[in-house]
């Protein structure tokens, strides 16, 4: 190279083509097809592995343009910074206050306070409520000396306050702007929000007891009285995460939120509120998942769908954009390893703050197993400092701008959730459809078809279905008495009252978790072990010398300890020289009733068979056979082989069939 020249650092290498990607693709696929490689999300939009073209810049604008997929604001946030909302939801009223103090000193920045009691006040008898969905649990007690004690010390024209009271929304607003009166703040200091959302809490509880109609005419006064007063606050929230929380799908969420905001726009214009001003008091919920991909565009595709809507109702979204909040779905969140969920949690809030959510709420990884911790709550306000201060991550405008893959799973995800929201409008609107159950059996769909992906390990839960760790040392949550904190809670406010005749009652639509059904089979084993002095137990039959059976006989291991059912084996840990009956024998001395052979074909051809025979002749109650046996299923069925395990099969039935066997009390979990 001459003196002074500019090195060419891709000058060495030849250009890359998409021939040649496909070629070497080829190489590595040995015959199988190309569509190998596309998965499909839940709605069943083609993710590619390669993406060589996307939406161009007119479809997707500039960051504060329509349609507003890469932002409803040109400018990036001021100093790259986002709210990192801290969820109040300690049953006790002081002890919510030392949290509340707690997260604004260390780096949280606005508080959402969640009313247990108010909440559950709209649950018709018999109904599921939030008691059944213990993300929801909250402050004992109304009125707003309960709510004086929560905010007790805090600055509230510095610290943005957000409520969730369900159906009692209009008496928690009161609530709070008798706190600001009595701080002194004038209506334009005043900033959070109400969180009224009838439709919501409709399909979170399944009851409004004051009836839909009533409820949203309430909504859509405190939205008018709330823009007029104080327009700092935003009145009205349209919370998507119950429909994700029951097992929906990303177009199913966005879809009822525009479904929702439909309805709402609507009751707030019959009140005589402007569209614009209207559109200025909401306030979007949705949730994020472990696949930051995913959120990422579920976040941009909201924005792009919404301003879609809003457009059609003459609305400017760069003068009137709602604010989008994000917070981690407690559906992808474990009991079981609860150390991952950090992973899953920091996974979750990458992609809502690239996506550019205006605020984030992340779930401690320890809240499935009870009040979190001081280590949890201080790890989930941490990621999302981490996230802001280190990587500066909020510092761009839309980072993902121009990725030709991300561009085309907003653009397919805003479409199908568009799609969705004209089917939910033909039905009647969301109302109508919670009613009647439809929106109900569509997420149900869904929801299945991801439980059976699960129980098949297709999607794989690190600690739960792969990898898990059956010695876990447990970790520790405070114990809070529900029950006792509400009995002797201070109801000085006044709630929605039910069974006046007019409330509008539906089945709720509940909330799952990914790896419930694979920690049910653990909670049998450990109560077994509790009961019994010792782990239920799986003798490896590991036929010929270590490098012949150990892939599968790991395989083997993980496949049964995902249930809770410990792998032992013979000492030797092999079987190189042993006939049948001494393999059984071994068997015999373990303790287990269970047993699985692990070996490779060539070796279950010669002697799978016979070590069947022999160990159910041993008294195993079920044998197993690691690998997928082709043309020899009948012959090794025939030998005594009840089961066989290898990558696709249903894991979860196959551990039921082992627990129901050992007779562990396996509880079946109700969807």
């Amino acid at each position: 190279m001459a003196a002074g020249a500019e090195p060419t650092l891709a000058g060495a290498f030849p250009p890359a083509t998409e021939d040649d990607w496909r070629a070497g693709v080829d190489k590595v696929l040995r015959g199988a097809p190309f569509d190998k490689l596309v998965s499909r999300t839940a709605d069943d939009i083609a993710v590619l592995p390669l993406y060589v073209d996307g939406p161009d810049e007119s479809a997707t604008g500039t960051p504060g343009s329509a349609p507003f997929t890469r932002g409803f604001h040109a400018a990036p946030r001021p100093e790259g910074a986002w709210d990192v909302r801290a969820v109040l939801a300690h049953p006790d009223p002081g002890e919510a206050n030392r949290l509340a103090l707690r997260e604004l000193e260390r780096g949280s920045t606005s508080l959402l306070v969640r009313f247990d009691a108010a909440t559950r006040a709209g649950i018709a008898p018999g109904g599921h409520g939030y008691d059944d969905l213990g993300a929801h649990d909250g402050v004992a007690g109304t009125g707003a000396d309960t709510l004086g004690a929560v905010l007790d010390g805090v600055l509230l024209d510095l610290a943005p306050v957000v409520l969730q009271a369900g159906a009692s929304f209009a008496a928690a607003a009161d609530w709070l702007v008798q706190l600001w009166e009595g701080q002194g703040m004038a209506g334009t200091d005043a900033s959070g929000g109400f969180g009224a959302d009838p439709i919501g809490t409709l399909a979170t509880t399944g009851s409004l007891p004051q009836g839909i109609d009533a409820a949203l005419a309430d909504m859509a006064d405190l939205a008018a009285r709330t823009a007029a007063r104080h327009p700092g606050v935003r009145a009205v929230t349209i919370d998507a995460t119950p429909y994700a929380e029951a097992g929906g799908s990303e177009a199913q969420e966005l879809g009822a939120m525009l479904a929702t905001g439909a309805a709402y726009l609507r009751a707030l214009a019959d009140t005589g509120v402007s569209a614009e001003d209207a559109a200025a008091q909401i306030e979007i919920v949705l949730g994020a998942d472990a696949d930051f991909f995913t959120t990422m565009a579920k976040v941009r595709a909201a924005r792009r769908a919404w301003a879609a809507m809003a457009s059609a109702c003459g609305i400017d979204s760069s003068v009137a954009a709602p604010t989008v909040t994000v917070r981690t779905l407690d559906r992808m969140m474990s009991r079981r390893d609860p150390w991952v969920n950090l992973l899953r949690v920091t996974s979750a809030s990458f992609g809502a703050v690239l996506g550019g959510a205006d605020a984030v709420a992340t779930r401690p990884f320890d809240a499935e197993l009870g009040e979190p911790g001081e280590l949890g709550r201080r790890m989930a306000r941490n990621t999302q400092l981490l996230l802001g201060e280190e990587s500066g991550a909020g510092r761009v405008v839309d980072p993902a701008g121009g990725s030709w893959y991300v561009e085309t799973l907003t653009e397919e995800l805003a479409t199908a959730a568009w799609d969705l929201f004209r089917v939910l409008e033909g039905a009647g609107g969301m109302p109508a459809v919670l009613l009647d159950g439809t929106l109900a059996t569509r997420i149900a769909g869904v929801r299945d078809a991801r439980f059976t992906a699960v129980a098949r390990r297709k999607s794989p839960l690190t600690g739960v279905s792969e990898f898990p760790n059956i010695d876990e040392e447990p970790v520790a949550t405070e114990a809070v008495d529900r029950v006792a904190l509400r009995a002797a809670s201070s109801s000085d406010g006044e709630l929605v009252e039910a069974g006046s005749g007019s409330a509008t009652i539906c089945e709720p639509l509940g909330a799952v978790r990914w790896a419930e059904q694979f920690e049910a089979l653990r909670d049998a084993a450990d109560a077994s072990a509790a009961t019994t002095g010792s782990r239920p137990l799986v003798f490896l039959a590991n036929l010929g010398p270590v490098a012949t059976h150990t892939a599968r006989a790991s395989f083997a291991k993980n496949f049964f300890e995902v249930g809770g059912i410990a792998a032992v084996t013979s000492e030797a840990g092999s079987t190189v020289g042993l006939d049948a009956d001494s393999v059984a024998a071994d068997f015999a001395a373990s303790g287990a009733r269970l047993a699985c052979i692990c070996s490779s074909d060539d070796l279950y051809a010669e002697q799978a068979a016979a070590v069947a025979a022999a160990l159910k002749a041993a008294g195993a109650q079920r044998v197993y056979l690691a690998g997928n046996p082709g043309d020899r299923r009948d012959q090794l069925t025939a030998a005594g082989v009840d089961e066989f395990a290898h990558v696709g099969v249903d894991v979860l039935a196959a551990l039921r069939t082992a627990h129901e066997a050992l007779g562990t009390d396996l509880v079946e979990v109700v969807r």
